[in-house]
């Protein structure tokens, strides 16, 4: 008796059915002798049946041990009886792919996890349970294989993936057999190209003053899947960049969302991160823009401006005209000035823009004008804008009234009655003007205030009787000269009382008046002085005389010397 067990069997598994005979239907007992693990005798319910067993996972190798002899005794109570029974191991045959090598195709835009891309199969002889492995020629493949069902699946989408195609490895095992590898290609259809910025880092320099909507830079991008869309996203940095900038969504074109002003602006620099895809890939450009600061024009907000002012000496600062401008940049401004024909007759500070007298302004000076019409610059050395400045300039009460004379002599008799004119005295005041208008009047303190009045043209007349003076006095009087002012001069008046032997001179208009040679104490120095001046010419004439009569004798003397001394000529008569 004999049977067959693969090599590969692993559970506990009949192996045959044994039947003896016992004419005395005596009960049988069956024993392998010697006993062995690997295989074990049962009885059945059947009368005179014995089942062989072969206990399970004994790992049978058919290149170590082909054939089992079991030695098989069976007895009732009084008689046995032996067999030997045969085990032989069978080789196992190893499974194999009925549809490897193959190839197979997936289309990458419509790939998903899990999707299956291909079932492996195989047969194997002894129906053993198989199991698959996969490897692949690229790390990190996008494939995994049901090690029970042979089905190859995707571990995640590959619509972005690069690779034009996989070649897989595949084998199969029996648990005893593996069956070397097979391959299966595996080609990614409508592979996506991705889209490329052509500047992936890029400064610009955005200059202030641009308006809100202004292009300021397109990125450009490639892709060579014409027919793709791209659609453009940004990151900002600061997160401010929002403010000012925007990205548009279908172009890429970055423009301003507000008026660009540097001096409000409170970063100077952004950094816009744009994203470029095509629904499956993206690429990105960093955009880094600065804003750069434009010098802007001071501007006057106010254009026209009027002052007044007295005229004054050179160097005096004019009112401040409280100059209105602007300039956003914070520049440093620099005044000047043109006043035409007056330009040279005020100053201008350059830092402040005050004004003031370069010389003596004078009104009281023929050609003088009252009034200056100037235009005052305002520049940052770049950009300049102007203003007018209207000067008025007022007469100032400069000048005090100059008596002709320091002092005035006036004669007049002691008899003379009230209203007598005295004599006139003269002031001069060099203001033009209201301020030139001298008014005279005299001195409240003076002694011998109010025994004259003085008129408005400086006219002195007697206001009371003198008769309480003697003659050959002289009365004092301070006459003062007032403008309208205040300011005023002052002059002394000697009002002399003559005696009466004394002739007086009666003028035409009536007032009698000492002449210089009727005057006694003239006489008395006057003609002593003539005496000497007399003596002294006389002295002079009679020296230059003499001398001139010395000189002629010389010379006569000597020009007789030389006719003395002149040889003779001779003449010859014809």
């Amino acid at each position: 008796m004999s049977a067959d067990i693969p090599e590969s069997i692993t559970s506990e598994s009949l192996v045959y059915t044994i039947s003896v005979t016992d004419p005395t239907n005596d009960t049988v007992t069956c024993v392998i002798t010697p006993a062995t693990s690997i295989f074990y005798l049962q009885t059945t319910s059947t009368q005179f049946e014995t089942e062989i067993w072969v206990r399970g996972n004994q790992g049978f190798v058919y290149d170590t041990k082909r054939q089992y002899t079991l030695n098989i005794e069976c007895a009732d109570q009084r008689n046995n009886d032996s067999a030997e029974f045969y085990v032989y191991i069978l080789r196992n045959m190893p499974p194999y792919f009925p549809n490897l090598q193959d190839k197979t195709s997936v289309l990458s835009r419509t790939s998903a996890a899990g999707q299956i891309i291909y079932t492996v199969q195989s047969v194997d002889p002894e129906s053993d349970n198989v199991q698959y492995s996969l490897s692949s020629n690229t790390s990190n493949a996008p494939f995994i294989i049901n090690q029970n069902t042979g089905a190859i699946s995707l571990t995640r989408s590959i619509q972005t993936e690069q690779e034009p195609g996989y070649d897989l490895y595949i084998s199969v095992s029996d648990g005893r057999n593996m069956v070397a590898a097979r391959s299966l290609s595996v080609r990614i259809a409508d592979v996506n190209s991705p889209p490329h910025f052509q500047v992936p880092v890029q400064t610009l320099t955005v200059l202030e003053n641009i308006n809100s909507g202004s292009s300021i830079f397109q990125p450009t991008i490639t892709d060579e899947d014409l027919s793709d869309v791209h659609t453009f996203s940004v990151v900002y940095s600061p997160p401010d960049g929002a403010v000012y900038f925007g990205v548009d969504k279908s172009t890429g074109l970055i423009t301003s969302l507000v008026d660009i002003d540097y001096e409000t602006i409170p970063f100077k620099s952004f950094l816009l991160v744009v994203t470029g895809s095509d629904s499956l890939l993206e690429d990105t450009t960093n955009i880094t823009l600065n804003i750069q600061n434009v010098n802007e024009a001071p501007v006057f907000t106010k254009k026209y401006y009027s002052l007044t002012t007295s005229e004054n000496s050179g160097g005096t600062i004019i009112q401040n005209p409280y100059y209105q401008y602007t300039d956003v940049d914070g520049d440093t401004v620099k005044f000047s000035l043109d006043c035409g024909a007056d330009t040279g007759r005020l100053d201008i500070n350059s830092s402040s823009g005050l004004l003031s007298f370069s010389v003596d302004y004078d009104l009281d000076m023929v050609g003088t004008a009252f009034q200056i019409n100037c235009k005052v610059s305002i520049t940052d050395d770049e950009y300049t804008d102007m203003a007018y400045v209207n000067i008025t300039i007022m007469d100032d009460n400069d000048n005090s009234p100059v008596f002709v004379n320091s002092e005035y002599t006036f004669y007049i008799p002691v008899t003379s009655s009230v209203g007598s004119f005295v004599g006139q005295v003269h002031a001069v005041d060099n203001d033009i003007g209201n301020y030139g208008n001298v008014l005279y009047h005299v001195a409240l303190e003076d002694f011998n205030y109010g025994l004259f009045d003085v008129a408005q043209n400086g006219s002195i007349s007697v206001s009371e009787s003198l008769t309480q003076y003697t003659e050959g006095s002289t009365l004092n009087l301070t006459i003062y000269g007032v403008d309208t002012g205040g300011r005023e001069g002052q002059t002394l008046v000697f009002v002399v009382f003559p005696s009466t032997n004394v002739a007086p001179i009666t003028s035409g208009d009536g007032i009698q008046y000492l002449t210089f040679f009727r005057y006694s104490p003239n006489m008395a120095w006057f003609v002593p002085l003539m005496f000497i001046l007399f003596a002294t010419f006389c002295v002079v004439v009679h020296t230059i005389y003499k001398s001139n009569c010395s000189c002629l004798k010389k010379n006569e003397w000597s020009m007789r010397r030389k006719k003395r001394k002149r040889p003779m000529k001779s003449f010859q008569i014809y």
